[in-house]
This record gives structure tokens, C-alpha cells and sequence, in this order.
């Protein structure tokens, strides 16, 4: 996620947090400190100073809360073999990323549950924790346990990306295949969506960002587990380019710009000796001199895939890296190279099958 910084790295997950969580933060401390109890700390018996304080640390403590709830997620995914590559705490709260969507309705379930859970067993604890008589310390931690359980509540609304709609897909996938039950709790987490969005005209305006960051959810899940549905079927090699056009290493930047004019394509790979070195696009040339040679400004760390691997592969291995190309790669030998605009437009075909079946 754009504008974000490594904070920590827990049980070999990186932990980066969002500018925008600092946003938050002060939103939520300005709330605390006009919010009655227990929801707040309007009306407690203290200096305004120390309600000040109070509200701060409550509001940051929030996303700890927050981060041992994708923690669990996490962990449990790491258990069931998929990996977790990071977790971001931002402005919604904290998304785990997940290299892979589990298929298996039970994994999925149990995996979307952790993080609920982990909330509930937070919120019960702080609010046994706030029943010993100690000023302050008894009324931060009951702030502490209300929070937490909204939180497990609020996730297990039945709608992407919340994890009550990833129970509710792990439980209709146990009825029907996995992407009718994707699109079926999709459309059921835009309905809900719609409905926030309308109440938050009559009662918070925060609610309608809330449905935003639903409904968008739920269209992109939706969009992905089709996508991927499509072309996980198809191998790299039937849609690759095969033998693709190469430059030398020692070639200047003026050659591959007449190259780029003539083919139309904006990246090569580059050889050397008879082997893969590198790759040039139109962005490391850009702005390079014309009698530049290509081995000067190529891009050395080379992400590669093999033909047998599936087309979605190489759409997640693109869209990760955020590459418009791929080189295709079989014992060390280089047989063909797959472009973003490739897999578009089999995406396009696919789908259009997809439909007249």
C-alpha cells in the first residue's frame, strides 16, 4: 500500500502502518475526549489534562487491538501453509495480506473467525481487568473492552472485505462452487453497503465511508476470484510470445528506441554471451542519453515465470511487482515473455466465453 512504513515484523509478518492511521488517531482522541462514559471520557473526574492524555493513549491502544486482530488472522492462515506477506494498519483499520484466498470452506471459516475471536477474548478480558477499583487505570481499560467488541462485531457483518463475509462465502462454498459463492455473498455485502450508505445520510456521515470501503471491497473480491477462476485454467505457454525479440547488452539507448518504434512493444529482454541479463522498458530509457549502452541502464533484478505455471500466476506475480511484462523462463533458457495487455485481453476472451456457456 502506497505511503505506508515498516513499524515492526512479528512472527516473520511485516507490520507497516498508513498515514492515514494518524488521521484517525486524532479523530478518535478528539471523540474520546467528548464522548460520555464509558465510551469516552467527557464526564470522568479528572484534570482536562489528564482526560487529554487518556483519550490519546486509548486511541492508539485501538490499533493495537486492531493488529492482534489481523495478528490472529494471520496466524492462522500461517498454520493452514498460506503465506501472510504483511499486515497495514490504515485509516478502516488493518488488512492482513494473504498470498492466497484458501478454497477449502472450513480453512476459510476458521481463518475469517481468529480475528473476531482474538477481539472478544480482548474485549472480555479488559472489561474483567476494569472491575478492580483503580481511577484511571479501571476506566481506560473499559473503553478499552467496549472498542474491542464493537470491533468483533463489526467484522462479522456478512459483507467483503469484513470477515463476516468471508464466513458467509466459507459457508455457502460448502453448497455450491467457490465462485457462485463469492458472487453470491458479494452481492449480499453491496446490499448491505447501500443500506449503511442511505442510513449514514440520516445518521453519520462517517457510516457512508464506512459503505464505500464495503461496496468497493466486495466488487473487488468479486472481480479477483473471477479473474482468477479464468485463468488459472490457461498455461503461461499458450499465451506467452514465444522467442521474443532480444537486444544485446551492448546496444545504445537509440537502438532500442528505434526497436520500440518499429515492434511497438515498450520492453525487451536483454542477453549478453548468449544469456539473460536483464530486461529494458521505455522507463529505463526515457531518460537515458541515445549512445548509452543498454547494460548501463537496464533492469538487472529479473522477475521470471516457467510455461507451465497458469496464467493467473503471472497476473499475480505482474500486479505485485507492478511490471508491465513478465519473461518467460525454462531451464535457465529464456522462451517467451507475457505483458499485462496479454493477459487483458485473454481475460476479455475468457470472459466472453465464460458468459455463452
Amino acid at each position: 500500500m502506497k505511503y505506508s512504513f515498516k513499524v515492526a515484523k512479528l512472527f516473520g509478518i511485516d507490520v507497516y502502518i498508513h498515514i492515514t492511521l494518524f488521521l484517525i488517531i486524532a479523530i478518535l482522541s478528539y471523540i474520546l475526549l467528548i464522548t460520555p462514559q464509558p465510551f469516552g471520557y467527557l464526564n470522568a473526574n479528572y484534570p482536562e489534562w489528564i482526560k487529554l492524555i487518556l483519550s490519546i493513549f486509548s486511541a492508539t491502544s485501538l490499533f493495537f487491538a486492531v493488529l492482534l486482530h489481523e495478528l490472529a488472522h494471520s496466524l492462522v492462515s500461517k498454520k493452514y501453509g498460506i503465506n501472510v506477506k504483511n499486515i497495514v494498519l490504515f485509516i478502516f483499520g488493518g488488512i492482513a495480506s494473504i498470498e492466497e484466498i484458501p478454497k477449502e470452506p472450513k480453512k476459510e471459516i476458521l481463518i475469517s473467525l481468529a480475528g473476531p475471536a482474538t477481539s472478544f477474548a480482548l474485549a472480555l478480558t479488559s472489561y474483567a481487568i476494569s472491575l478492580i477499583d483503580l481511577p484511571i487505570f479501571s476506566d481506560f481499560f473499559i473503553v478499552f473492552a467496549y472498542f474491542n467488541a464493537v470491533l468483533a462485531v463489526f467484522n462479522l457483518i456478512p459483507a467483503f472485505p469484513l470477515d463476516g463475509g468471508r464466513v458467509l462465502r466459507g459457508f455457502l462454498a460448502s453448497k455450491m462452487n467457490f465462485v457462485k459463492a463469492t458472487r453470491m455473498a458479494a452481492e449480499i455485502g453491496k446490499m448491505i453497503a447501500i443500506f449503511m450508505g442511505i442510513l449514514g445520510f440520516f445518521v453519520n456521515p462517517w457510516l457512508i465511508l464506512i459503505a464505500l470501503f464495503i461496496y468497493m471491497g466486495a466488487n473487488e473480491e468479486e472481480k479477483m476470484i473471477v479473474v482468477e477462476n479464468l485463468l488459472e485454467k490457461i498455461k503461461v505457454a499458450e499465451i506467452m510470445t514465444p522467442n521474443p525479440v532480444v537486444v544485446s547488452a551492448d546496444w545504445k539507448v537509440s537502438d532500442v528506441l528505434g526497436l520500440m518504434l518499429k515492434f511497438k512493444h515498450l520492453g525487451y529482454p536483454v542477453v549478453k554471451d548468449g544469456k539473460l541479463v536483464g530486461i529494458v522498458t521505455l522507463k529505463d530509457v526515457m531518460n537515458a542519453r541515445g549512445d548509452e549502452k543498454v547494460e548501463n541502464v537496464m533492469t538487472k533484478e529479473l522477475i521470471t515465470i516457467h510455461p507451465n505455471q497458469t496464467a493467473f500466476d503471472a497476473f499475480k506475480l505482474i500486479s505485485s511487482n507492478k511490471i508491465g511484462r513478465i519473461l518467460v523462463v525454462e531451464d535457465g533458457k529464456l522462451v517467451g515473455i507475457i505483458s499485462r495487455t496479454d493477459l487483458m485481453r485473454v481475460l476479455e476472451i475468457l470472459e466472453v466465453l465464460d458468459v455463452g456457456k
